[in-house]
């Protein structure tokens, strides 16, 4: 009997020590449902627009704030890409809250986002709270901040000018490409410019990739694309042709170097795009059932993005 308790008092014990050693559950993180898969290869951009998000990523949150064992995917926000970036800065929730500051970045409110409380110290703790060695924010703090702030006040858009709504998902762009006759992929210039056509590329085939939190992109309605010689003004002179559903959907490499199915797709004849000039710029039209109609790229998108969208012919 004697020893049957010692065993009992033993087995506890052990019971006791394995309990108190174990690690508690981590408090539940709100960007737990956050998946960065899109952004292991970020999208390049050439000297990108200092007041845009591609700016910010490229002039401050990469290189000050994406520091080992702090924002480089530890803890959120997440600088370690543009696209992750802009998804765990805007609209997304502070894990501390005052009761003010709610988000991190509020579109159109600088005055409401955390982000800017935590530079300004107005929100302890400031950030950033180390800073690399590499890192020119000692000496352009105060531009840096101001930056930050206009691209808030003009609605935090993305690389491709969609403003965001708070619990209105919207259709965005995931990728661009185009073929030749079925016979082979046609190349960009560098930095994911514009698409290279020779004299010898008369027909074209354009696909595109979309995304939307709420609906299946085939299922847009008024799918279109417009073409202009000016990157910025589109109007009724400009050719508009409707897109086509591609049946299944293509699986090809997007904007961001992962695999996305492109779902629309339009052929065009290259004498239909080219008169006197060199480049012509384009843009697609989707309808969702939550949002009036969306361009994209939208005229507040980065010039890299518009770039990106054109065609450039030898």
């Amino acid at each position: 009997m004697a020893r049957i308790q010692q065993m009992i008092v033993w087995v506890c014990g052990l019971a006791f020590l394995f309990i108190t050693c174990e690690k508690p559950d981590p408090p539940e993180n709100p960007f737990d449902n956050y998946n960065p898969k899109q952004d292991t290869v970020k999208f390049v951009f050439n000297d990108p627009d200092s007041a845009s998000i591609a700016g910010l990523y490229h002039y401050i949150f990469k290189p000050t704030c994406a520091n080992a064992g702090c924002h480089d995917g530890t803890f959120d926000p997440d600088f370690r890409t543009l696209e992750s970036s802009y998804n765990t800065l805007v609209f997304r929730e502070a894990i501390k809250q005052d009761g003010k500051y709610l988000v991190r970045v509020k579109p159109y409110s600088p005055d409401e986002s955390v982000l800017l409380a935590r530079l300004n110290n107005i929100v302890s703790p400031q950030m950033p709270i180390q800073i690399e060695p590499d890192s020119d924010w000692g000496r352009n703090k105060t531009k840096y901040i101001q930056l930050i702030e206009t691209w808030i006040r003009n609605g935090a858009p993305s690389i491709d000018g969609t403003i965001p709504k708070v619990g209105i998902p919207q259709a965005q762009l995931l990728g661009c490409f185009a073929s030749y006759r079925d016979t082979g992929k046609i190349d960009r210039r560098l930095f994911n410019g514009p698409l290279i056509l020779d004299s010898l590329i008369d027909t074209i085939d354009l696909f595109f990739a979309f995304k939307h939190d709420a609906q299946d992109p085939s299922s847009f309605s008024m799918p279109e694309i417009r073409l202009s010689q000016n990157p910025h003004v589109y109007d009724s002179t400009q050719l508009i042709m409707n897109l086509e559903l591609v049946q299944p959907p293509m699986r090809n490499i997007g904007l961001y170097g992962d695999s996305v199915n492109y779902s629309h797709k339009v052929r065009i004849l290259s004498k239909q795009i080219f008169q006197n000039q060199n480049q012509v710029f384009f843009k697609t039209l989707v309808k969702d059932h939550l949002n009036p109609i969306t361009e994209l790229p939208s005229v507040r998108a980065v010039f890299s993005m518009k770039k990106y969208m054109s065609f450039e012919r030898l």
